[in-house]
């Protein structure tokens, strides 16, 4: 019995094996389309220009816009539970007052969102879960864009692969924070793409994040300079420019090389 159960458990962890092989090599497949791309469009916590920013509407919007990838941003409940929301707090956004980590899941999907883009027109909005985002970005065929933030605990990342893992969006998610101890922790655990965010990085930041495989750079549009991208593809690195909303702006970005553009712009055709 003993043999058997130890059988079972090396098939298990090869099985394991195999899979963040296919894994990483799926990512890197992703990576390698987009390196040879420029100006693919982010929508910004969603079509926030025209429903509440990190709402469920908000991303239906993007999916059906076609957009490339949608991004949102998602703290840790006090229980435990990824849920979307951008700032530390739930003050802003909804009927309630405190900090996200402060709340029950079943606590903070009983407030309801109270103001953004047309919310006269949306009632009843919840505060998504990480759940209900990533069904929309199967539905849609969307690359989730995932901004970590606040702090989190070493189960809670792994509790986010698994989310990933159970929707199949392990392999085509992009894993965006402004920590890059948190990246590499992530990197620990899972081949997924991740980029680090800085808002005027230098040459020294495309070397660091080169060291983290499958890691590429975020940064404010506004600093965007060309020796810089020359610098990133030169390293193999591809870019993310936030958060450009003047599509000459963004037509320029996408001349220099840029490979994805975060932006709250709507427009009657995205994939131009």
């Amino acid at each position: 019995m003993g043999l058997l159960l130890a059988v079972c458990a090396a098939g298990l962890v090869w099985h394991q094996d195999l899979t963040q092989i296919f894994v990483a090599r799926q990512v890197e497949d992703n990576r390698e389309e987009a390196a040879q791309d420029t100006g693919r469009l982010i929508s910004h916590r969603g079509m926030c220009d025209v429903a509440p920013e990190n709402s469920l509407p908000a991303f239906r919007l993007a999916g059906e816009w076609g957009y490339w990838g949608v991004e949102c941003d998602i703290s840790v409940t006090k229980d435990g539970h990824w849920v979307v929301m951008h700032d530390g707090t739930v003050n802003r956004m909804t009927n309630g007052k405190g900090k996200v980590s402060s709340f029950t899941l079943e606590q903070i999907r009983a407030l309801r969102i109270d103001t953004g883009a047309n919310v006269r027109h949306y009632t009843d909005l919840q505060v998504p879960t990480l759940e209900e985002f990533l069904e929309i970005c199967q539905e849609y065929e969307m690359t989730p864009v995932i901004e970590l933030k606040g702090a989190a605990a070493d189960a809670d990342y792994d509790a986010l692969l698994s989310l990933l893992r159970q929707y199949d969006m392990e392999q085509q998610a992009v894993l965006l924070c402004f920590d890059f101890t948190k990246l590499q922790l992530l990197r620990e655990k899972s081949p997924v793409h991740l980029m680090l965010l800085m808002k005027n990085p230098t040459n020294a930041t495309v070397d660091l994040v080169a060291g983290l495989e499958s890691c590429d750079l975020g940064l404010d549009y506004r600093n965007c300079r060309l020796s810089l991208v020359r610098y990133a593809k030169e390293k193999q690195i591809l870019l993310n420019v936030y958060t450009v909303n003047d599509a000459l702006v963004e037509r320029d970005l996408a001349r220099r090389g840029v490979n994805f553009i975060t932006t709250d712009l709507l427009r009657p055709d995205p994939a131009q």
